[in-house]
């Protein structure tokens, strides 16, 4: 008896293989964009001027900072407008923990980083417990409030955490602008593979769904408010790390770090880079960072503009939210499919 194959089968078999063939193939891509990412960013040290590096450096903070919003609003679609508070907190955690005269300890810096980052985690955790159960706006509201919380605080408990004014650590284990540098960069290295991991596991899936539908996620038996939290606390412990990351590579802290322009310049750099990519993020991070300290300033003295770098970024702002919201990261992305 002759058996007859059928063709549709083997037509199905042969793009499910093409499909895995491209999917390996950027997979390669990535991989191999990434590590020639890394070898850059590993000699800058021998390439660019202190004072640059340090910029850099800095920049390599705040790309945490702005991922770890990314982590939030991006993939599960909770708009967090108090993200700096929880990088204040880090922050200002780690330096009195480092510094005897505030609480009596003396903290090993890298301890004092991670329980700036943990402590925002909890603080982070207790919130979302109280405030995402609401919804849209309501949410973002609550959030947008807590920098204004935190800095009547800062100001009223003047004696611990400096006022206006700040104060200065005295224990730092970084005292060279390398050694600063190498640091930002692989905290920022190992914050990104986490989040990436997470982002990539089940947990990830669950975010997504209750970004794309939270009624539906509801439906398929996904605990929203715990996901929710999960997202919350994970997203504050990297913004604490970061804050408390920044107190160690300035050997200061001050109310700045906490403060609305920061924010904007987060939100900013993950709506130009791409919500829910980490890498689009990131990009827009390390752009944003070195044209506000960096290329703006220069460009605006040179040309003897009558503006600052401020108009310039908050209008570059205003403009992506209305001709590109997608993001850089999708715009490439779609174009390389075509």
């Amino acid at each position: 008896m002759v058996r007859v194959r059928d063709a549709s089968n083997d037509r199905g078999d042969s793009n499910c293989q093409a499909n895995g063939s491209v999917r390996g193939g950027r997979m390669r891509i990535t991989r191999a964009f990434n590590a020639l990412a890394l070898i850059v960013a590993a000699v800058m040290p021998f390439i660019l001027p202190e004072a640059y590096l340090y910029i850099l450096g800095l920049a390599y903070i705040f790309a945490i900072m702005v991922i770890s919003w990314d982590l939030m609003v991006g993939y599960t679609g909770q708009v967090n407008l108090g993200h700096t508070t929880f990088v204040g907190l880090g922050a200002y955690v780690a330096a009195i923990l480092q510094t005897p005269i505030r609480a009596g300890l003396s903290l090993h810096p890298a301890l004092a980083i991670i329980t700036g980052g943990v402590v925002a985690a909890g603080v982070g955790l207790s919130i979302g417990i109280i405030t995402l159960r609401l919804r849209g706006y309501y949410f973002s509201l609550v959030t947008a409030i807590l920098p204004l919380v935190f800095m009547q605080t800062v100001f009223i408990w003047r004696e611990l955490f400096g006022g206006e004014e700040g104060f200065a650590i005295e224990n730092t284990m970084l005292t060279t602008t390398v050694e600063k540098y190498y640091f930002s960069l692989a905290v920022l290295v190992v914050s990104l593979v986490v989040m990436k991991k997470v982002v990539d596991s089940r947990i990830g899936l669950r975010f997504m769904a209750l970004r794309d539908s939270e009624e539906l996620a509801e439906s398929l038996g996904i605990n929203a408010t715990k996901y929710k939290v999960l997202a919350f606390a994970l997203s504050s412990f990297f913004a604490g790390i970061a804050g408390a990351m920044v107190v160690n590579y300035r050997v200061t802290v001050s109310p700045e770090l906490y403060g609305v322009p920061l924010m904007l310049l987060i939100i900013l750099s993950a709506v130009l880079g791409g919500l829910g990519t980490l890498y689009g993020p990131l990009a827009g991070a390390i752009v944003i960072y070195l044209a506000k300290n960096w290329w703006l300033g220069q460009i605006i003295r040179t040309l003897s503009l009558p503006i600052n770098d401020d108009i310039v970024l908050y209008a570059l702002l205003i403009a992506v939210g209305i001709l590109m919201p997608e993001g850089l990261y999708h715009k490439v992305k779609v174009n390389k499919q075509k």
